[in-house]
């Protein structure tokens, strides 16, 4: 019995280092030409840290993941805003969800 208990205990270690570890999709940088808001740059950490930066500023936020919604809070915002986005390759969409945010297809650098 003891045995047992013994590699239940090991097996649980192992994937909990191996789920700390692990980064999300978003983890690293993305770029994209918007037009009229010109060129914008996410930054996701993997962590639940990132950035956003255009021409004018450059912000630092929190986000969280839930399927394909991305919520994320930047220091200047008052509430966070929530963008459904998917991820192909080096492909980023991101459309927020009330239509009002920065929504578009952005390129992983």
């Amino acid at each position: 019995m003891r045995k047992y208990v013994a590699l239940l205990l090991s097996v649980v270690t192992l994937l909990t280092l191996a789920a700390c570890g692990s980064k999300d999709a978003l983890s690293g940088t993305w770029s994209a030409e918007l037009g009229a808001d010109g060129v914008i740059t996410w930054t996701f950490n993997g962590k639940g840290e990132c950035t956003m930066e255009n021409a004018y500023m450059k912000q630092k936020g929190t986000y969280t993941i839930d399927g394909d919604q991305l919520t994320v809070m930047l220091e200047a915002w008052s509430e966070p805003s929530t963008y459904t986005f998917s991820v192909d390759g080096d492909s980023l969409t991101m459309n927020e969800n009330s239509g009002y945010g920065i929504s578009g297809v952005f390129t992983k650098k």
